[in-house]
């Protein structure tokens, strides 16, 4: 899969495997705004899907609205890298769709000038791609209250499996799915993407992220490419889902399978990701330092609020 496309001579997203264009442009959007990105200028709208490059994406609309990266401030938000800052609405220089003006977001939602884009991402590698960003580099919110086991080491101690975490947590994820499903980053894609409503030009999977980068490059005249942000570990779900687990990623994410046409996958045996002793005593100093940069940013809003 790379840039999804419906035959014809106006280019659609082709949704699912019969290839139903999304509906006609119309200014209706009614499930989505702050998650909405208008660039005036580039006549690109982009809707933000979670744990689908869009730390990538939000540096690359900064860009596109000629954003110097160097003038993008300092966050007083929770974010636990400099990469991450870049979602604080408050610092990016680009409008979502409920700050701009009636007219504007006609002209977005509507006109054929316009590329209204999102990008998507295999249901496997996105649910493995979450619990990593939310449990296991332990980047600490209301999440942390939900239901979940304990991570799992291996018998000599000292050592974290990956593997065994994740899916003693896909076995929680769906037994609380009502609770899990609510975090954007284990919502499913279609949820996010409000399929019904906006009217894409390109729905475009992360592997071709470097082809849509060169498109906005020539669409502005100048170079577009933020380069890849907020990286994972660079663990695969081939290496830690077993067929349990894939079954539970495919029941947890039935529509973005359905709808968004990736394909099923058989998982016999995971790979395997066991830390050594010495990663999974970086992973413990990671938790202490996300911790206290909790203390940090509460402090830091005490100060603010006594002036």
């Amino acid at each position: 899969m790379g840039f999804l496309s419906f035959p014809g001579r106006r280019r659609h997203p082709q949704v699912g495997f019969e290839g139903r264009p999304t509906p006609g442009a119309t200014a209706r959007l009614h499930s989505l705004e702050a998650t909405v990105y208008v660039v005036e200028g580039a006549k690109v709208l982009y809707v933000q899907v979670f744990k689908a490059a869009c730390t990538s994406m939000l540096w690359a609309m900064a860009q596109l609205e000629g954003a110097d990266p160097r003038s993008i401030g300092r966050s007083h938000s929770l974010h636990v890298t400099q990469d991450l800052r870049i979602h604080d609405r408050s610092l990016h220089p680009v409008p979502t769709i409920d700050q701009v003006s009636a007219e504007l977001r006609e002209e977005a939602l509507t006109s054929p000038e316009w590329m209204r884009l999102a990008i998507v991402r295999d249901p496997y590698e996105r649910f493995y791609s979450g619990w990593e960003s939310r449990k296991l580099l332990l980047h600490h919110g209301p999440w942390d209250a939900y239901p979940h086991p304990p991570f799992s080491y291996v018998e000599d101690g000292g050592r974290l499996d990956v593997g065994a975490s994740f899916r003693s947590f896909a076995e929680a994820a769906l037994e609380h799915r009502d609770q899990w499903q609510q975090d954007f980053h284990f919502a499913q894609q279609v949820s996010l993407l409000a399929l019904d409503e906006v009217d894409y030009t390109d729905l475009v999977t992360t592997a071709q992220l470097p082809k849509l980068f060169a498109r906005l490059s020539k669409r502005v005249g100048r170079q577009i490419d933020p380069g890849r942000r907020n990286e994972g570990l660079g663990i695969t779900a081939k290496q830690v889902l077993d067929q349990r687990a894939a079954e539970i990623c495919e029941e947890l994410f039935v529509d973005d399978f359905a709808r968004l046409g990736f394909p099923k996958q058989s998982f016999k045996r995971p790979v395997g990701a066991v830390l050594d002793e010495a990663g999974t005593n970086l992973l413990k100093m990671v938790d202490q330092r996300n911790l206290r940069i909790e203390d940090l940013v509460a402090q830091l809003a005490t100060v603010e609020g006594s002036h």
